[in-house]
């Protein structure tokens, strides 16, 4: 029975592809997943350290401003006062433009998204 034989060991062989195949998929999803889990974190962590800079160095500005409006009003409330209206109106002109800037931010991503995943399947 040399046919049976055979097909025995060629259906041996399929099962065997297959189930290195199957290793190696998920293997490469763990790598993938490992890969955009790292990148997010360190965009995060990169995000918090330079905001947390940034934001100390933005209040020192604003004080620093407030201050001297208020030496040139000669009166300290009213350089406060300025300060916090010009924050008020970058507030109210970020609201206007928000979905000018959602769909700016995605996108810039899908672009980056879209582009490295064409590139990984060439």
């Amino acid at each position: 029975m040399p046919v049976f034989e055979s097909l025995n060991n060629t259906t041996n062989k399929a099962l065997e592809k297959g189930e290195d195949l199957l290793k190696q998929t998920e293997a490469y999803y763990k790598l993938k997943l490992f890969q955009s889990l790292t990148m997010s974190i360190s965009l995060l962590v990169k995000f918090a350290t330079i905001g947390a800079f940034a934001l100390i160095a933005f209040i020192f500005i604003a004080v620093a401003l407030s201050s001297a409006i208020g030496k040139m009003l000669n009166n300290e409330t009213y350089g406060y006062f300025a300060v916090a209206g010009i924050f008020m109106m970058f507030a109210f002109i970020t609201f206007l433009l928000r979905n000018k800037i959602e769909n700016l931010i995605i996108k810039h991503l899908s672009h980056r998204y879209f582009l490295d995943n064409y590139n990984e399947n060439i």
